[in-house]
């Protein structure tokens, strides 16, 4: 046998999609017996068709076979004389990537994906790994067994050319390391694992259902590989058989789609920054969800909902929160107080691109203050935030609690969310200016010397970025959503830390915009996703005082049947206003608003995407 790296010219490897070992869909043994290099060097060239042992040659027989006086290279070579040897499953082709720290920092994010090219094999603890490469030009590579069972578990080890015999220390999956600063000219490699069983893997794209079904059958361990352009993903055997047993292709067609989204909101696309590297989600079986160095990970428990492709749109809030916090750009989009709020932009806009008719922060029921109704966090943010001037970050809301061991208070994070999915509205989804709003912002995040920089210098400089990428002086907004206003306080997050905004801040940065035109409407802060089309196409309210109102206790239902393109309605005490409440409050399908209407109020403003006030209900006070 002629030992790698000297192959023949033209030896045949057979990989599936030319870059991944996989959708091979039989459990495979190679027998138990122990692999040695003397028993492989003992071997005569006239078996295999080369050095990579996947094919034999066309006139071995059967009596050659049993000839071979190598256990584990016999039992090889008659799994292919019997069929039951699947070449396509074990010959890889190990593609180049960037380093994972170097992406991060590129990025400004968490990291990606550490286990690129899996090989869809599996290896027994104490099991001897037979791994053949060809010449890596200088490169250096490494397999990696990482358990992701129950019981955990990795090694990594070194890989040469031609013949690598490996002791497994642990149980699991296979992974080839590939990550080198030559990754945009570092050659593919080739290789073969003729040993181990054949886990396989999902490839999006390529792979099919009727493949998706036999590898859950036929799966040798607890975990599945499942690869998208985007994404790549960890899954447990048994859950993805009760929860999607025939649906590979959508449920990894999701995951991208999510990625996706969330990568071109940060200007990824648009900016031609967009990695070679994929995301990584897996199983884990403690806890909940959460996201770490590793990528995101999500308990055992959730795969009902995460990993369903028919409960995906309904409930991806959670898929993208937890890729949202690798895709956190820091610190420029992830200042004290925020680390669970500028990943939920991009929740906010997956929810509303597959499940817009349910969303988390209209469309939740929740006492936000007038009781358990359905928009209650949006209220929140409308009368803390809106109407009573609490600074942003510290607006009460359903969530607000005690930080504990004399840390500051925890406010709610979907509170804070509000006014910036308000800006995602405006642009993006009414239209009114830049429609790559916050693609320009995150890019602009993404290139930011902060070095040195305080918190409240990056919350200053988001301000000033987003009136620059949308040449529109936004400063009202911000004032009135509490961001643009002194602060110097210390605020709760992973990390505590001070905001101080001055006053002189705030002026400075007034002056500033002022180069540019106001916005269209004076009221975005009143945008929700149930108003957005009379923001995009400018409807006027339209309605006939005290009619299609119906009076109960102290709430009024206004239906509208009678009240058309509200953005909020607003109730006074005389010429005081002490609620504010968003159009479609506690209506499943945006067809009534119950405005909460405290004893002694007077009457009820709607309001319009321009800030016009039409009379609904009572009577306005003389002037």
């Amino acid at each position: 046998m002629i030992l790698l790296p000297f192959l023949k010219k033209g030896a045949i490897l057979l990989a599936l999609c030319g870059m991944l070992g996989g959708g091979v869909l039989s459990a495979q043994e190679t027998g138990s017996v122990p692999i040695t290099e003397a028993g492989l060097k003992a071997l005569d060239s006239n078996v295999f068709t080369n050095d990579f042992m996947l094919a034999l040659k066309p006139n071995v027989t059967r009596d050659r076979i049993a000839k071979i006086k190598d256990p584990f290279v016999r039992g090889l070579a008659r799994q292919m004389a019997e069929k039951k040897y699947d070449r396509k499953a074990r010959a890889i082709t190990a593609e180049p990537y960037e380093p994972v720290k170097d992406l991060a920092d590129r990025l400004r994010t968490s990291q990606y994906s550490k286990f690129e090219n899996p090989t869809g094999i599996f290896f027994e603890e104490g099991e001897d790994v037979l791994l053949v490469m060809e010449d890596p030009k200088g490169e250096k590579l490494n397999l990696v067994i990482h358990n992701f069972g129950r019981d955990g578990g990795r090694s990594s080890y070194p890989l040469k050319a031609g013949i690598n015999i490996i002791k497994a220390k642990n149980k699991g999956l296979g992974y080839i390391e590939y990550f080198t600063p030559n990754y945009k000219k570092a050659p593919k490699v080739r290789l073969s694992i003729p040993s181990g069983k054949v886990n396989g893997v999902f490839v999006g794209g390529v792979s099919k259902n009727s493949d998706w079904k036999k590898m859950l059958e036929n799966s040798p361990t607890e975990v599945v590989d499942i690869v998208g352009s985007r994404v790549h993903l960890v899954y447990p055997v048994e859950e993805l058989k009760k929860f999607c047993p025939d649906k590979g292709e959508e449920l990894i067609a999701l995951y991208d789609k999510i990625i996706g989204m969330e990568q071109q909101i940060m200007g990824l696309y648009k900016y031609k920054m967009l990695p070679k590297n994929r995301m990584f989600g897996r199983v884990i079986w403690n806890g909940f969800m959460h996201a770490d160095g590793t990528g995101a990970a999500f308990h055992n428990g959730t795969m009902g909902e995460v990993g369903n492709p028919d409960k995906i749109p309904g409930s991806a809030w959670g898929i993208a929160h937890e890729f949202g916090h690798v895709n956190q750009v820091r610190p420029a989009m992830k200042w004290v107080s925020t680390g669970e709020v500028t990943n939920n932009i991009y929740s906010a806009y997956v929810n509303y691109m597959l499940n817009p008719s349910s969303m988390r922060l209209e469309h939740e029921r929740i006492n936000g203050g007038d009781g358990n109704m359905i928009g209650g966090r949006f209220n929140a943010y409308l009368n803390n935030g809106i109407l009573k001037g609490e600074n942003w970050l510290i607006q009460a809301g359903p969530d607000k609690r005690s930080g504990g061991d004399n840390r500051p208070m925890v406010h709610d994070h979907f509170v804070k969310l509000a006014p910036l999915w308000q800006l995602e509205l405006y642009f993006k989804v009414a239209g009114k200016g830049n429609p790559d709003f916050y693609p320009d912002i995150f890019y602009k995040a993404i290139k930011m010397d902060t070095k040195g920089k305080r918190d409240g210098e990056l919350q200053l400089a988001f301000m000033k970025n987003a009136c620059d990428v949308s040449k529109q002086d936004l400063t009202d907004f911000f004032q009135k959503t509490g961001m643009l206003k002194p602060i110097d306080q210390e605020l709760d997050d992973y990390t505590c830390a001070r905001m101080t905004i001055t006053e002189s801040d705030c002026k400075n940065l007034i002056a500033y915009a002022r180069k540019y035109k106001k916005p269209e409407s004076p009221v975005i802060y009143y945008l929700s996703v149930n108003s957005v089309e009379a923001y995009k196409n400018r409807l006027p309210v339209r309605g006939a005082c005290n009619q299609g109102i119906t009076e109960q206790g102290n709430r009024r239902i206004i239906s509208h049947d009678v009240w058309k393109n509200a953005a909020v309605f607003e109730t006074y005490k005389d010429k005081e206003m002490v609620r504010i409440t968003m159009v479609g409050t506690d209506s499943k399908d945006n067809s009534s608003t119950t405005v909460p209407y405290p004893e002694g109020s007077t009457r009820i403003e709607a309001v319009s995407w321009d800030g016009k006030r039409t009379l609904a209900y009572g009577k306005r006070p003389a002037k």
